[in-house]
């Protein structure tokens, strides 16, 4: 089976509904965070104190990486859809699943202290929304909405992706 990638903004739930869709499933889950963390024996906020460029080029690394494989949940970091190489790699073989959560939800939600990006506050999750909301509508197979009960998501995850 291919891989199902989740794509999002930080805080639309992409690693709690990963982890649901792969139990759900049966297969493996990857959180991408994790895996470039333990490739690259730093943490991301450590890549990321370096510069943001030594952490993308980690995540493309991974991204490649896990395009040989198959029968994954992937959960991406958010903003995996800064490279376009980097969807072109998980295209390969995996169907890609944008979940969009609206941003006052996740502004609502989110630990920014655990957010790199995000440590300049409540504003940089709007502009990073701004940034990237049309990329991850272009980039996505399929769009669903995290507005309510999560393990409706999950349902409708399944139901559009495993035919």
């Amino acid at each position: 089976m291919k891989n199902i990638v989740l794509i999002g903004m930080p805080g639309s739930g992409k690693s709690t509904i990963g982890l649901m869709v792969s139990q759900k499933l049966c297969m493996k889950f990857i959180d991408m965070d994790e895996h470039i963390e333990k490739k690259e024996h730093k943490t991301i906020k450590e890549l990321f104190a370096i510069s943001e460029e030594c952490f993308r080029d980690a995540e493309t690394r991974c991204a490649e990486e896990l395009s040989k494989m198959d029968s994954c949940i992937i959960s991406a970091g958010g903003g995996i859809i800064k490279r376009k190489e980097n969807i072109d790699f998980l295209k390969q073989s995996s169907t890609i699943v944008f979940i969009n959560r609206c941003v006052e939800d996740i502004v609502a939600d989110i630990d920014m202290s655990t957010r790199p990006l995000l440590k300049d506050g409540i504003k940089k999750v709007y502009d990073l929304y701004d940034e990237r909301i049309d990329l991850y509508k272009e980039y996505c197979d399929i769009e669903v909405s995290n507005s309510g009960d999560i393990s409706e998501v999950v349902q409708d995850i399944i139901k559009r992706v495993v035919k």
